[in-house]
């Protein structure tokens, strides 16, 4: 067999495998989720992602670096663009935050937006006032707006209604095993939060609100 042969075989084999590796890649999107909180959230979706049997190689949790909304949209862009040196960039950056009384949150949201139409695939994923209205809808359907009274927050008073359920009265920021605790209920949630995205919508309110539900779908959508 001649040189040439031999060069023109070893080329269309490693055509082949790079067209393996390319189709490989395609079926395991790799994805990178930032949180606002330090423990609710991501033990959350920790507690998800090894339910669903998914891979930390396909979603990655990262550690927040500032709890305002701005802040994490920045360091979920850095985390992406420093994936990005390495030629294998995350297919989307999930910036998981809420409205609560941050000043930035609408800036971040804009920022997401903004990114995402410049070939950066940050998605905003939000809650209003807080990521406990997610919780809330385990329980049943509820639009009933938030609002501060005297010394508690409008966070505040939607964790005081979830202390109000069943198996939370002790509810505190940080807790483990909350998505164990209600993942009998997650398919009733999944429905009341498309149901209250459908009363947004058709009355203009953003009180309550919630996206973490289309993250989730997209996230049980890795393990089928």
């Amino acid at each position: 067999m001649g040189s040439e042969d031999l060069f023109r075989k070893r080329k269309a084999r490693s055509g082949a495998a790079l067209h393996r590796q390319r189709l490989e890649r395609a079926r395991n999107k790799r994805y990178l989720i930032v949180c606002e909180g330090t423990k609710t959230e991501p033990y959350y979706f920790r507690e998800l992602l090894d339910d669903l049997q998914i891979r930390q190689q396909a979603v990655r949790i990262a550690r927040n670096d500032g709890a305002s909304p701005d802040r994490v949209v920045a360091h979920a862009l850095a985390l992406y663009e420093d994936d990005a040196l390495s030629g294998d960039a995350y297919d989307t950056v999930y910036c998981v935050f809420d409205r609560d009384r941050h000043t930035t949150f609408e800036a971040a949201v804009q920022r997401t937006k903004d990114l995402n139409a410049a070939a950066k695939p940050l998605v905003a994923i939000t809650s209003t006032p807080c990521f406990e209205v997610w919780l809330l809808l385990h329980f049943g359907y509820t639009d009933q707006p938030f609002h501060h009274a005297g010394k508690k927050s409008v966070g505040d008073q939607v964790v005081t209604a979830l202390k109000a359920k069943s198996g939370f009265e002790k509810y505190s920021k940080g807790q483990t095993g909350i998505y164990t605790h209600l993942k009998d209920k997650l398919t009733d949630a999944l429905n009341h939060a498309t149901q209250l995205r459908k009363h947004c919508q058709a009355t203009g309110s953003i009180n309550p609100a919630t996206e973490i539900d289309q993250l989730i779908l997209t996230l049980k959508s890795l393990s089928s």
